[in-house]
């Protein structure tokens, strides 16, 4: 996921963020779980249904939403502190699905 996120420009998280919060910490959970622990029933649908249809194959979707996830609060991730970002990242604050699928999708 670090290779991904430092890839993608939008994210511009800076370096130092990026070694200050691994991705193990917040990411493995993410996509071991395919996102069902950071969403609601209705929205997680929605986002299976974009893994599912998406011809680049499920694996690249996830990564885009997850990125997508990091560019919707980078403000935040970029104020705060290590304990903060990573409770942020750990309970992902409620979001609009389609705003955030549409983000994962301008990334490909």
């Amino acid at each position: 996921m670090l290779i991904v996120v430092k890839k993608v420009p939008a994210v511009q998280l800076t370096e130092a963020w990026l070694l200050q919060v691994n991705p193990q910490f917040y990411a493995f959970r993410w996509i071991t779980l395919l996102l069902t622990q950071e969403f609601n029933f209705a929205d997680i649908i929605h986002i299976w249904d974009t893994l599912l249809s998406d011809p680049d194959g499920p694996q690249e979707t996830l990564l885009r939403i997850c990125c997508a996830m990091l560019i919707l609060v980078r403000k935040r991730l970029l104020a705060g502190d290590f304990s903060s970002n990573l409770k942020l990242l750990q309970s992902y604050p409620p979001t609009n699905i389609g705003h955030l699928l549409y983000v994962a999708n301008k990334l490909q």
